[in-house]
């Protein structure tokens, strides 16, 4: 028979059992206000939660994160107008990324995670559509960085650098190889 101190432990512990994976998800919708990157949060669930809870944690608050953004686009046309202004600045006026693009972008830690959501919202005609462009684009992000958590004692800078390398390579050749000029930018009228 167990003393009762040690079945008050026991109960403690069931209990953060099943704090640790919401307050990890409740970080994860939160982490856009304190500037906190993706990546460290899914390092961070590979660490402490392993590679299978810690994976499915991170693309569940991923996921959440996502719809609230979505959520928030959708109600206030300014941040809508905002954000358009910031993608025509980093990514130009006439490039649009297809869903493998915005996958291996969303793996780069120096790429903003919500601007490749906004660029998911706006080839998206339905919030479904969203939802299953989002959740096919942060599976790898969750999947990668979660293993490498979980492995992060024996990664070196010398495979990190060429990794990242390799992806921006991807990332240009899946590009959509098509350009789109303006009948004005085409039939420009020399006014001299």
């Amino acid at each position: 028979m167990m003393p009762i101190e040690m079945l008050s432990q026991i109960k403690v512990m069931e209990s953060y059992a099943f704090v640790a994976p919401v307050l990890f998800i409740m970080v994860h919708i939160l982490r856009p206000l304190f500037f906190i990157p993706v990546l460290l949060l899914c390092i961070t669930g590979g660490l402490v939660f392993g590679l299978l809870a810690g994976t499915i944690y991170s693309i569940i608050g991923l996921m959440i994160s996502s719809i609230i953004f979505y959520l928030i686009i959708h109600l206030l046309p300014a941040i809508e107008k905002r954000c358009k202004r910031l993608e025509e600045k980093l990514l130009g006026n006439e490039l649009s990324l297809n869903t493998i693009q915005i996958m291996l972008l969303r793996m780069l830690p120096f790429i903003h995670f919500h601007l490749m959501s906004f660029c998911i919202y706006k080839k998206s005609v339905s919030f479904s559509s969203y939802l299953r462009t989002t959740f096919l684009t942060v599976i790898p992000v969750a999947c990668f960085y979660t293993t490498l958590g979980k492995t992060i004692q024996e990664i070196s800078i010398y495979y990190a650098i060429p990794l990242v390398v390799m992806v921006l390579i991807l990332a240009y050749l899946v590009r959509r190889k098509q350009v789109i000029i303006k009948w004005q930018t085409f039939f420009q009228q020399n006014t001299a």
